[in-house]
């Protein structure tokens, strides 16, 4: 049984190769935006409630990469079918030590308890702006406990300051400020995780090699996390994680054509990081990991992405998580 994942079945997938690093990089892409009539640190603690308005944001140009001579490696394509983990859910902190956190939902939403009794309800497209009051949250005209969910109904979207999030966010008062974390499934997460740390036009085999090795980034993070709150942040700290903002057809499709993956070695789940360059894994993680300009690269030149994590993972293996 692999570490980390006793409750969990997989398959073993013989095949690859590679060692460690982090990441930086963000994605091209149509842009979700909230923009607030006020800026955070001038809000106050009983302002009035302001609508927020969705917009689009023109996307990123792309870089110039380099890449650096590397032996590459054939391995063996998965055959088994691959089934989505959805019951995975991830923690992440997307705002942390904040003194107040606009929120909002995209369609009629609802506060409930950690208990998960309802509190109030919250109508879709208006802006509210709770601050942390002790073991209280102050919404301005009503306090909350210190920890609550707020969720979307019918399958709409939270919003937290600028960005859109699926699944649900719990709000947690920690004395003078505010914790946020998004409550999400690793596949969803994984489409927004992949757009944050690639450029969404880049070859879809590049973007493959990404969601493996963010998905065995993400596994060992949860499963290793000693905070109570959350598994990993949202910044170039953990993975970069921008919510629906980041999302695209080609990062979605990325995703689901690796369903499951993720790198193992030794009976453990390989902490697969990465960075943009050669040159930054060099200076970060002593050249282990992979270079996510080189695996576009390597992608431009007709490697798939099992080639693409044999080159900068030697030693590895694929393996399929199943959940059924």
């Amino acid at each position: 049984m692999l570490k980390g994942l006793e409750r969990w079945r997989f398959w073993l997938i013989p095949l690859l190769a590679a060692p460690s690093v982090l990441l930086v990089v963000v994605a091209s892409g149509t842009t979700l935006k909230l923009n607030l009539s006020d800026s955070w640190p001038q809000l106050r603690k009983n302002s009035s409630n302001r609508e927020m308005a969705v917009t689009q944001s023109p996307s990123l140009p792309q870089p110039k990469p380099t890449i650096k001579n590397h032996q590459t490696h054939q391995v063996n394509k998965p055959v088994q079918k691959a089934t989505v983990p959805q019951d995975v859910e991830m923690k992440i902190a997307i705002a942390i030590n904040a003194d107040i956190v606009p929120v909002a939902t995209s369609t009629a939403g609802i506060i409930k308890n950690d208990a998960g009794h309802a509190l109030r309800s919250l109508p879709p497209q208006i802006g509210f702006y709770p601050q942390a009051a002790g073991n209280k949250i102050d919404f301005g005209s009503w306090k909350s406990p210190g920890s609550i969910v707020i969720e979307a109904r019918d399958g709409g979207l939270v919003a937290v300051g600028e960005r859109w999030y699926r699944g649900k966010v719990r709000l947690i008062s920690q004395g003078n400020s505010l914790l946020a974390v998004n409550h999400v499934h690793l596949e969803p997460y994984l489409s927004s995780v992949v757009g944050s740390e690639m450029f969404s036009h880049w070859p879809l085999e590049a973007l493959k090699a990404q969601a493996v090795a963010a998905r065995s980034y993400a596994l060992v993070r949860k499963t290793e996390s000693a905070n109570p709150f959350y598994d990993l942040g949202a910044t170039e700290a953990w993975q970069v994680y921008k919510g629906v903002h980041s999302e695209a057809s080609t990062t979605h499709t990325a995703v689901q054509q690796t369903a499951g993956q993720i790198l193992v070695s030794k009976g453990e789940i390989v902490d697969a990081m990465y960075a943009d360059t050669d040159e930054t894994s060099r200076k970060a993680h002593d050249g282990k990991g992979m270079s996510q300009t080189g695996a576009m690269l390597y992608a431009k030149q007709g490697s798939d992405y099992l080639h693409i994590l044999g080159t900068y993972y030697p030693g590895s293996s694929l393996t399929r998580l199943n959940f059924q």
